[in-house]
């Protein structure tokens, strides 16, 4: 089996299925194989597969789903439609690597991975940040210089307010909670450990014509007198680096915090490169670093897991459970 490439299909042909395949390009030969990608017009999917020379352009999310080679899926597309590709793939017996965030509320993630269980099958929310060699290194680190107690951490990057942005829109699953939030947890989370916070504090700026979160500020309060603080904003650019206090010192994860290459141990800096990529474009930053996800995946369903350990689907539960909090406390903030 160490030999058998994993038989990938790619559903959505946006920017981050371009991202994830152009990374996967700098893995070793044969230990990947993008079998087919579908989108929702066949047009789209026959113009991705020849820019990534990908053998099959499905005609339809069924039919990738229904393709007896595809043993794993990566769910590209918009948050929103999430849901229902998971369930199609699930349902036809495929391991499933997809997109954060993973549902636009609790009850859609926990109907998903439910499902998931139900059919024993891998499943994982796409938190690439968890598979970076760095946020390995910061467990190490952190676990010479006492107990951390106390993070802050901001997101923010300019004009994606602005109208016909994904982010600025309702339809297409925006606003900050879920798809920056979701970063800014799941550091709170690697640092502090798996558990729901005893108590959110959100506040935030209003709502865009839109109804969406356009920036707001949030403290977790975890067990032990521990907290994280951050900010979010879609119309400025913010440092985007976390600070990790501990009794025995301070670390700091370099910009873009949830993709470093470098973080500072009480002012020593410490490089992590990333994995040389081929020269396609990318579209995000650090982009290069998705090969790692793929190369857990595919640890993963070598080893018969039906879950990553580096990030777990109960973590992927707390995650959710805390942003629709955070949601509940913005409307809420909102409405007065």
């Amino acid at each position: 089996t160490e030999k058998m490439a994993t038989k990938w299909g790619i559903v959505g042909t946006g920017k981050i299925s371009h991202d994830f395949l152009s990374a996967m390009k700098s893995l070793p030969d044969g230990e990947h194989h993008v079998v087919g990608v579908a989108a929702r017009e066949k047009e789209r999917a026959v113009d991705f597969s020849k820019k990534h020379k990908v053998q099959k352009a499905f005609e339809s999310y069924e039919e990738l789903a229904k393709d007896d080679e595809v043993e794993v899926v990566y769910v590209g597309v918009i948050a929103p439609a999430h849901k229902d590709v998971v369930k199609m793939m699930l349902n036809n017996g495929k391991a499933v690597l997809c997109e954060k965030p993973l549902g636009l509320n609790l009850n859609e993630v926990k109907e998903m991975i439910e499902l998931a269980r139900q059919k024993n099958l891998f499943f994982m929310e796409a938190v690439w940040s968890r598979m970076f060699p760095i946020y390995a290194a910061l467990t190490d680190r952190l676990a010479a210089l006492g107990q951390p107690l106390n993070m802050v951490a901001t997101f923010g990057k300019k004009e994606n307010h602005l109208p016909g942005k994904r982010l600025a829109s309702k339809s297409n699953g925006g606003g900050t909670v879920l798809d920056w939030g979701v970063y800014c947890i799941q550091l709170a989370l690697h640092v502090f450990g798996m558990e729901m916070p005893s108590r959110v504090v959100a506040s935030g700026i209003e709502l865009n014509e839109d109804g969406i979160d356009v920036a707001m500020s949030v403290a977790l309060y975890f067990s032990g007198s521990r907290m994280m603080t951050f900010i979010t904003d879609l119309r400025v650019d913010l440092p985007c680096e976390a600070h990790i206090s501990t009794t025995g010192g301070q670390v700091k994860l370099n910009a873009p915090f949830w993709c470093p290459t470098s973080m500072e141990v009480n002012g020593t800096r410490e490089y992590f490169p990333l994995p040389c990529a081929s020269r396609n474009q990318f579209n995000f930053e650090n982009s290069q670093g998705l090969a790692y996800e793929a190369s857990e995946v595919r640890r993963c369903l070598q080893l018969g897991l039906k879950e990553s350990p580096k990030m777990s689907l109960e973590e992927t539960l707390i995650i959710a459970k805390i942003q629709e909090e955070i949601q509940n406390q913005l409307e809420k903030s909102f409405k007065k």
